[in-house]
């Protein structure tokens, strides 16, 4: 059991350092940086939940960028100790999270010049704003040129014995949102200091921009886990989900586990006064802010 714990400890720790390096700013003269952006839209009706263009007026339009420090993204829950936390409404998200490749060399150094490839976007089926880590060990000789810009290139890769590409699980979860360009978060998880930074990844020859909000969060699959939010007052009326957009614009929702706490999650399952479920799946809302 003991051997089985540092295992786990070591896995989290690669994990981590992968996405320490991960999410280094793409310099300004590197290979594909004039390449073209994913037109992301998180508010189209095959996109959101809580939050569709068609049903909430004023959300941002295809392509704009968001600012998550605004209504109605910016909430407030109260932790089981009796303080106040900020956390960012994301909507939302299944938890079975995609994949996100990074790139190492075979003595551990990040590749500079090769972004991270993802091959989830919003408004794709299944899309999740959180990325399990894979690490891609490449082999001698490897020119870190970003000329790998999509998932079908990395697993065909993978799959060829012969190309000396081999892969690493890390056990670690990043909360990496799609968004448009442009868009900030003034805050990040973790009980981090600091604005989230805005980074890109391959999504099938595109740049996708992406917040980083939290990057070692532990997973043992195939799903994430998630927490308990409580909501005062129950539904009424016909539109459920206009209620629950009243409800999480109000102070007045409870978690059962903050960033530290053992068994943190930015996934809440909701519930009503009485325990029973207001609406099917899980909410992305970490929290945020130190």
């Amino acid at each position: 059991m003991r051997e089985r714990g540092r295992a786990r400890a070591a896995a989290v720790l690669l994990g981590c350092v992968a996405l320490a390096s991960a999410v280094v700013a793409l310099p300004a003269d590197a290979p594909g940086v004039d390449a073209p952006a994913l037109a992301v839209d998180r508010f189209s009706d095959e996109a959101g939940t809580l939050f569709r263009r068609s049903a909430v007026p004023g959300l941002p339009g295809p392509g704009e960028p968001i600012d998550l420090d605004r209504p109605p993204f910016l909430i407030h829950v109260k932790g089981r100790d009796g303080a106040w936390r900020a956390c960012y409404d994301l909507d939302f998200r299944p938890d079975a999270p995609g994949r996100f490749y990074v790139f190492y060399d075979r003595v551990g150094n990040f590749q500079l010049g090769q972004l991270p490839v993802i091959d989830s976007a919003p408004g794709d089926p299944g899309y999740t704003d959180l990325w399990e880590i894979r690490k891609v060990i490449v082999p001698n000789g490897f020119r870190d040129d970003n000329s790998i810009r999509d998932r079908a290139t990395v697993e065909k890769l993978l799959a060829d014995t012969t190309s000396g590409y081999t892969m690493r699980e890390t056990g670690v979860l990043l909360n990496g949102p799609v968004v448009p360009r442009g868009s900030r978060a003034a805050m990040k998880g973790e009980r981090r200091g600091g604005a989230a930074a805005l980074r890109y990844a391959w999504y099938r020859g595109k740049l996708a921009p992406y917040l980083y909000l939290e990057g070692s969060l532990p997973f043992t699959g195939p799903r994430a886990s998630s927490g308990a939010m409580r909501l005062r007052g129950r539904v009424s009326g016909s539109d459920g989900l206009a209620w629950l957009r009243l409800r999480l614009a109000s102070p007045d929702a409870e978690i059962d586990a903050a960033p530290g706490d053992s068994g943190y999650s930015p996934l809440w399952r909701l519930s009503g006064d009485d325990g029973a479920p207001v609406i099917p799946g899980a909410l992305n809302c970490p929290v945020v802010g130190e």
